[in-house]
């Protein structure tokens, strides 16, 4: 297997669901210990608050999300980045743009490796 990745040649997830809420998408992918989700967010969109046993850095490529960590809340943009620890409460909201946000995740969540299974067995 190549060690080289191209974003467009790994699944889109456009369904709503338990892991990417309605006004979402995700390209994710498995790389050993890390999972990588590139996440688009429509306008304006803000999901329910969640936690997950995984790490999480979320970087914002771009648009403005407000985003919630522990309660503490800050708007992060592009270049900006946060760090989220394990089973803490989390969430965000897309402001007035699109938002491009890349999470990362360490160890891989189960949840979502579980739904990139089931798009790799579509197509």
């Amino acid at each position: 297997m190549s060690p080289f990745y191209r974003w467009t040649d790994i699944p889109r997830d456009l369904e709503p669901g338990p892991t990417v809420p309605a006004g979402m998408s995700r390209r994710g992918i498995t790389l050993g210990e890390v999972m990588l989700g590139l996440h688009e967010a429509l306008p304006n969109i803000k999901p329910s608050p969640h936690r997950h046993p995984s790490a999480q850095i979320t970087y914002l490529l771009k648009g403005k999300v407000r985003m919630t960590i522990a309660g503490e809340e800050r708007v992060i943009g592009p270049g900006e980045f946060a760090h989220i620890l394990p089973n803490e409460l989390h969430g965000f909201e897309a402001l007035d743009d699109f938002a491009l946000i890349l999470d990362i995740f360490n160890p891989p969540r189960a949840d979502v490796a579980a739904r990139l299974k089931e798009l790799a067995e579509k197509t």
